[in-house]
């Protein structure tokens, strides 16, 4: 009887939902909001959700504001599934199904592994309710691939540690990566790397591009993914700090990565690449990333 997912996430978290929308979309025809926790919490707001799927993600699964929206949801008719990678959270009781991250002590303010996880598990989740074997089996050929790309990890001394500003862009399934990316940039480098839709920068937000301005591009298989080669022309002649990441089978790109020839499993290549850089990027700009400024493990924003 569903009919349409409802995320409910904060942060690292709510990029993760974001990525599992496209999947939801892709796979299951299910299209997905990503609900706004105040919406509940602070506007009081009732919906019916006799015909939806909450899913909630929660690393630490403590969040006040998202154990109070859960509960709100279940009253409200939804079927609820709850992320976490706290096998002693409240939520294990309280939802309707709970599936553990698994990724071990999350020892650093920014969450990584669980970040890669969360990911990990919304393919694992739509692969076996769709029945895609192929994709499930090829789950499997993961840790093989993560363990040859570390011998090939990304160069940090490329990056230019003058300049504090610019862009990340992609597209699809792409662009939900590229809104953790620019976090980590901003968390860990306080450097502000905003993250665009390679389609929606051309509106406006490309006037910002001088020559002291850093360009990322992150390319992914599929159409949308490769299309952003074609659209971005006249902004990589525009900014002189370009940095490409993209499939090395197909392209030559600064920061290659193999493919998987599943661009729901390339996702997880790209994520754990691009943190060892971001950390190491960090100390070199003097930076502490396992202790930002102003920033502690849990945010309370209720």
């Amino acid at each position: 009887k569903i009919q349409y997912i409802v995320t409910i996430a904060r942060g690292s978290s709510d990029s993760a939902a974001m990525f599992g929308s496209y999947l939801f979309a892709k796979f299951l025809g299910l299209p997905t909001y990503s609900l706004p926790p105040s919406i509940i919490t602070l506007e009081k707001s009732n919906f019916n959700f006799s015909h939806a799927l909450v899913i909630v993600i929660s690393q630490s699964g403590r969040s006040k504001d998202l154990l109070y929206c859960e509960n709100k949801c279940r009253s409200m008719g939804a079927k609820t599934i709850v992320l976490s990678n706290n096998l002693n959270s409240p939520f294990l009781k309280k939802a309707d199904y709970f599936l553990f991250l698994n990724a071990g002590k999350e020892r650093g303010v920014a969450a990584t592994k669980t970040f890669v996880t969360t990911l990990l598990c919304i393919i694992k989740l739509v692969a076996n309710i769709c029945n895609n074997k192929r994709l499930i089996n090829k789950i499997y050929d993961l840790p093989e691939m993560l363990d040859k790309e570390l011998n090939h990890n990304w160069n940090e001394n490329i990056l230019n540690k003058k300049i504090s500003k610019g862009f990340i862009l992609s597209r699809g399934i792409g662009y939900a990566l590229s809104t953790e990316i620019s976090l980590k940039f901003k968390e860990l480098c306080q450097e502000q790397i905003e993250s665009f839709s390679s389609a929606e920068v051309m509106h406006g937000p490309k006037s910002l591009i001088d020559r002291n301005f850093k360009i990322f591009t992150l390319s992914m298989i599929g159409k949308s993914g490769l299309h952003i080669d074609k659209s971005l022309k006249l902004i990589k002649r525009k900014a002189k700090f370009v940095y490409s990441i993209g499939p090395s089978n197909i392209s030559k790109y600064i920061m290659p990565y193999s493919s998987t020839k599943f661009i729901e499993l390339d996702s997880v290549i790209v994520m754990t690449k691009i943190y060892p850089l971001i950390i190491n990027y960090s100390l070199l700009k003097g930076l502490n990333p396992d202790k930002p400024r102003y920033l502690k493990k849990e945010t309370n924003t209720y």
